[in-house]
């Protein structure tokens, strides 16, 4: 019989649980959100409410009752002293006309009781109310049947005066307790008056800024992650942490998208290696061949064959050159990521450049002005040795017969290098500044050289993200009367911590 894992069983009710609690949209992500964050804010308008329906009961009831209470107990007084008043003259009279009106006035002080017992006064308690009244009733029967008892009820209402005294007590009692309760409900809702202001209302404030960051992260992973992907860096999973569903799912094609685009960056960087060493094969027969030819080894050349065969000897090794830099961009974009610090010679770099160029340069008798003395920095030397390869070889294309090529190198206050790159040539024309370093993208001018073969556009694109690579930019700028110097800026090592 297959075994049920409890553990499983659990942790499936989790995830179910997640989904049934967790917004499918972002709707619903920012309803959720401000239902929680209008919660304690509610809660604290229905206390204040609810107080203030106390504070307004106990205010009618103070005002309504205490009122009563001081009525009943002025009209008890009042109706008593009558009562007394017609027991004297009838023990003096005998008039039936009085027997009525102390039976009146009995039965009304009977009324005032009733009234005041229906007021329910925690203070007064209802069976005392209910024996005075039965003690006035019997007045109103004794009165009349002989002088002996006339005496005994006057006698009975000077103890009654004593009780009606004691209700009034009672009453003002009653009054200060409602009083009391009035304040003490007055000071509690003040004082959660003050929680809300200082403890709600900041809560309320807390969970807002708590949210916002929850719902704005996904939104600012989304970002870091198109961001690294605009970079060409394809390396960095996508994984978005989310409140909705929908978000999820929109980190899930980011890295799907992600995925595709590192297969097809890798498909192209193949594409680009195995061309290059195909096109190498050829090249190099080719190469052998007219330095078979240029050199007289297959026989001696008339001056329009040597020219010939100088003019395809030049243009092979700027077919190999290209070749070379095509590799070197396959080889950057597959490592560009990993930078090796180290200190370096920028000016011994620079020579060793110039030198490795040297037939081109004297080719076209181009002087080089450079540094002379060492210019240390701390920079990944493979990226620098591009850099300087790249615009040297860009200069020394555009550069006419003749001209001067100038290098410069210079410090700032903030520890980073400036290189500078100018040339006799044509320049950059101002609306192609920016697009020149884009990769596969060329220059309006045409090079001031009478080889055959063209830029591919990709030096420059190696310049700028070599440069981009250790925090700094690649540009062109204006400087010493030259409208188009190339210029290189290379931070200190810690600008990218």
């Amino acid at each position: 019989m297959p075994r049920h894992d409890p553990h499983n069983k659990t942790s499936a009710h989790r995830r179910l649980l997640g989904v049934l609690l967790r917004p499918r949209s972002i709707n619903g992500l920012v309803l959720a959100s401000f239902a929680v964050v209008a919660t304690p804010l509610m809660v604290a308008i229905v206390a204040s409410v609810v107080y203030v329906n106390r504070l307004n009961t106990q205010s009618e009831r103070l005002v309504m009752q205490g009122v009563a209470v001081t009525r009943d107990s002025k009209r008890l007084n009042s109706l008593l002293i009558g009562m007394e008043r017609s027991a004297r003259q009838y023990r003096v009279l005998g008039s039936d006309d009085l027997l009525q009106r102390f039976a009146s006035q009995a039965k009304d002080f009977e009324t005032e009781l009733k009234s005041l017992a229906s007021l329910h006064l925690d203070t007064v308690p209802s069976w005392n109310l209910s024996k005075l009244r039965t003690q006035v009733a019997s007045l109103a029967t004794q009165l009349g049947t002989g002088d002996q008892q006339t005496n005994n009820v006057i006698a009975t209402l000077n103890s009654i005066r004593n009780a009606t005294d004691a209700i009034a007590d009672q009453g003002t009692q009653f009054v200060d307790q409602e009083l009391d309760r009035l304040q003490s409900t007055a000071r509690h809702a003040r004082l959660f008056l003050l929680v809300c202001v200082f403890a709600l209302i900041p809560a309320a404030i807390a969970l807002g800024l708590f949210l916002t960051f929850v719902i704005t992260r996904p939104l600012r992973q989304i970002l870091d992650a198109v961001a690294h992907l605009g970079t060409g860096d394809f390396s960095r999973p996508v994984s978005i942490v989310a409140p909705a569903s929908e978000l999820d799912r929109l980190g899930e094609r980011l890295d799907w998208m992600r995925q595709r685009l590192a297969t097809l960056d890798e498909e192209k960087q193949q594409f680009i290696r195995h061309m290059s060493h195909e096109l190498k094969t050829p090249l190099a027969s080719i190469r052998e061949g007219t330095e078979l030819l240029a050199d007289g080894s297959v026989g001696r050349l008339s001056q329009e064959q040597h020219e010939v065969a100088t003019i395809l000897q030049s243009n092979s090794q700027d077919l190999a050159t290209l070749i070379d830099n095509l590799l070197n961009s396959a080889a950057w974009q597959q490592q560009r990521s990993r930078l090796e610090y180290a200190e370096c010679d920028l000016a011994a770099l620079i020579a060793r450049m110039i030198e490795r160029q040297k037939l081109a340069i004297e080719a076209r008798g181009l002087n080089v002005e450079r540094p002379r003395s060492s210019v240390w920095l701390t920079a990944d030397a493979d990226r620098l040795h591009l850099i300087v390869d790249n615009l040297l070889a860009n200069a020394v294309k555009y550069s006419p017969a003749g001209g001067t090529i100038r290098i410069e190198v210079e410090h700032d206050t903030r520890g980073g290098t400036d290189l500078y790159v100018s040339d006799d040539g044509p320049g950059v024309a101002p609306a192609e500044r920016e697009r020149i370093f884009e990769a596969f993208v060329r220059g309006s001018s045409t090079p001031g050289t009478a080889s055959a073969v063209k830029g591919t556009g990709i030096g420059l694109s190696v310049v700028r993200d070599c440069a981009q690579a250790h925090g700094g930019h690649a540009d062109v700028v204006e400087r010493g009367g030259c409208r188009s110097v190339f210029h290189v800026y290379i931070p200190p090592q810690n600008a990218l911590a």
